[in-house]
């Protein structure tokens, strides 16, 4: 094991150390992966809950122990059971250990104790420094990722130009980037929320065209930025009723426009070969789907005459 490895291994015995006393309980530590660059902590979620909070009150003591230089021991058992006479909190995989020879309690001096085969370093201050990068949940695991020495370093001085270079942006600074963010996030579920209710009156005022001699209704319109989601959904919706066909293009910026192009089920057309048909005649974008749905996304400037030009194919499709 090289020198790395046995110093992240040895940072993840203290932070789990330290993660214990913040939870009052003994954790369960499925296994730990140590790559080139990371490792990764896998803690069994039943019965504890963890959060970013937590997590760096952990990480702020191991590294005041690092900075202490907390030296590591090592002590020998026949058995897991002798060892947990002596340690009775003892944190042990016991599965990995039930058929091992001899038991090996690896100490933080005054800090942890954990059963454990891997080497370690002699003293925490090996280590040089804890970063916990990310928390993340599975369906079982906390899996905690987090670096060790100049690997945590330098991405600590990455992540600090980060947070520099956002808070550039959006106006703020160190100290008030956090409270700067959640307010542009409210603001923009503000705008969202406005967006949605704009974008559904909008559908609901667009005009029914009722074509009697084939008997079908079509719905077409030209939006300016709306919700596309809602659109589509809008889109799904009214071909549920009988003989409708939709026509609906969404202006995104400057070049370009997206397009629903959908009808019922007892409309007897095909959306893609209409389109195709129409793609190939004139070049007016991308786009594909099912026979009855299809997404497109074609060039702005020819929107209007791209919604007449289905409106007339249809038509001819379908006419007695």
């Amino acid at each position: 094991m090289n020198m790395n490895t046995k110093a992240a291994h040895t940072a993840e015995h203290a932070f789990i150390g330290s993660l214990q006393k913040i939870l009052n309980k003994t954790l369960s530590v499925r296994k730990v992966e140590h790559k080139d660059s990371y490792n990764i902590a896998f803690i069994r979620a039943s019965e504890i809950e963890l959060d970013f909070e937590k997590i760096a009150s952990a990480e702020k003591e191991v590294n005041q122990l690092i900075l202490e230089g907390r030296k590591i021991l090592h002590h020998s058992f026949s058995s897991l059971n002798e060892a947990k006479k002596v340690f009775p909190n003892l944190r042990a995989n016991e599965t990995r250990l039930e058929n091992a020879d001899t038991i090996t309690v690896v100490e933080i001096e005054n800090h942890d104790l954990s059963a454990c085969s891997m080497d370690h370093v002699n003293s925490l201050s090996e280590c040089k420094f804890l970063l916990v990068t990310n928390m993340s949940m599975n369906e079982s695991d906390y899996e905690i990722r987090f670096m060790v020495g100049k690997n945590a370093m330098d991405e600590a001085i990455r992540i600090t130009e980060k947070i520099n270079n956002i808070s550039n942006q959006v106006g703020a600074n160190y100290n008030t980037v956090e409270a700067t963010i959640k307010k542009l996030y409210y603001e923009r579920e503000q705008y969202y929320n406005r967006l949605k209710k704009l974008t559904n009156k909008t559908l609901a005022d667009i005009p029914d065209q009722n074509f009697d001699k084939q008997n079908i209704n079509v719905i077409a319109a030209i939006l300016d930025d709306m919700d596309w989601r809602i659109i589509q959904n809008f889109a799904g919706e009214k071909i549920l009723e009988e003989r409708t066909v939709v026509i609906l293009v969404n202006i995104v910026d400057n070049d370009m426009a997206n397009l629903v192009f959908a009808r019922s089920n007892d409309v007897n057309l095909d959306c893609v070969k209409i389109f195709e048909d129409l793609r190939n005649d004139e070049n007016i974008g991308n786009g594909g789907g099912k026979p009855n749905f299809v997404n497109a996304k074609i060039v702005r400037s020819r929107s209007n005459k791209v919604i007449q030009a289905l409106i007339n194919k249809s038509l001819e499709s379908i006419s007695p």
